[in-house]
């Protein structure tokens, strides 16, 4: 479909001044949502970015504020959700790793350096940068947005390579994760 020159131009500018006049209350919004003043940001660039790509297929008209804030809401739940995700496989995982050797008995040593070796290997297997981004998350403790400035990327590249990781380990150490779960709720 061919645009002429005024039509194009009235579109970035309607779509600059939408920005402008929403994009820091948006961030606002958000960040009410998930606390973190960087994710919320992504979050609002995303809705806009969705906004542009989709903008002939858009009838908003004069709606466009109820729009712009429900799908900001939206992708925050969305957040919110993926990081309860996140945050139930990385703490099963970090207990792993905080747990020392003299704290088991003899069957449990054993269970947890087979685990050990499990999780050492799963995480070998990891494509090179979302192992390197999964041992800066985990093993360094950088936040996504330290880690993202660090490689040069974005915080949600960062983000979606910590989720296939968490994935591929989850995938890679179900079977041991129900025996170190049982394991853990016994000893309490």
């Amino acid at each position: 479909m061919r645009r002429d020159g005024n039509r194009q131009w009235n579109e970035e500018q309607a779509f600059e001044l939408i920005f402008r006049k929403y994009y820091v209350r948006l961030c606002g919004f958000a960040n009410k949502f998930i606390a973190n003043q960087s994710e919320a940001e992504e979050i609002v660039q995303e809705v806009f970015l969705n906004i542009w790509s989709k903008r002939d297929r858009l009838k908003l008209d004069n709606e466009i504020k109820p729009y712009l804030f429900k799908s900001v809401q939206n992708l925050c739940f969305n957040f919110i959700e993926h990081q309860k995700v996140i945050d139930h496989y990385y703490s099963v995982i970090e207990v792993v790793y905080k747990n020392q050797k003299e704290d088991f008995d003899t069957y449990e040593s054993v269970l947890f350096t087979e685990f050990q070796a499990k999780v050492d290997e799963a995480i070998g297997s990891l494509p090179e940068e979302c192992r390197k981004i999964f041992k800066m998350s985990r093993e360094e403790g950088l936040k996504y947005a330290e880690i993202a400035s660090k490689l040069g990327l974005s915080v949600k590249t960062v983000e979606t390579q910590m989720s296939r990781a968490l994935s591929k380990l989850k995938t890679e150490l179900k079977d041991y994760l129900c025996i170190l779960l049982i394991g853990i709720f016994l000893n309490n």
